[in-house]
């Protein structure tokens, strides 16, 4: 696809930022079958999703986007705090996309994942940061 013929399809708009997230990646057939809780870096973040820099696409077996059947994804369970002293943000997401990072030496992979499961609240506090983030 040329450059120009692109356009953005995103329905928020969204915020550069640099926080620490965790993450656990949850078996896409099988719920009860979880990682233990992982440390990534977002990089930015919207209503529909966040850009996540990340060490590693396998933990204890689990891929980061898919299951060992490859037809299957698995999830994402993030937990992101966005505000100092307020409860953290949480979603369940899908990775959209992941690529080998370029330019940061501490994190290997650049995962874009896109929210598929989160309460309207926490989307609003996520919309409310982005908002004082970008204004």
């Amino acid at each position: 696809m040329k450059k120009e013929d692109w356009q953005e399809k995103r329905r928020y708009a969204r915020a550069t930022v640099q926080k620490l997230v965790r993450y656990r990646i949850v078996h896409g057939e099988r719920p009860d079958k979880v990682s233990r809780t992982i440390r990534g870096l977002m990089t930015n973040i919207g209503g529909g999703g966040v850009l996540l820099a990340v060490k590693e696409l396998v933990t204890e077996g689990l891929h980061i986007s898919f299951n060992e059947n490859v037809v299957q994804q698995n999830w994402l369970a993030l937990e992101m705090d966005l505000f100092p002293g307020r409860p953290p943000v949480h979603a369940m997401g899908k990775v959209a996309w992941y690529q080998k990072s370029m330019g940061r030496p501490d994190y290997q992979y650049d995962v874009g994942v896109e929210f598929k499961d989160i309460s309207e609240e926490d989307r609003n506090i996520i919309l409310d940061f982005v908002k004082r983030s970008i204004s």
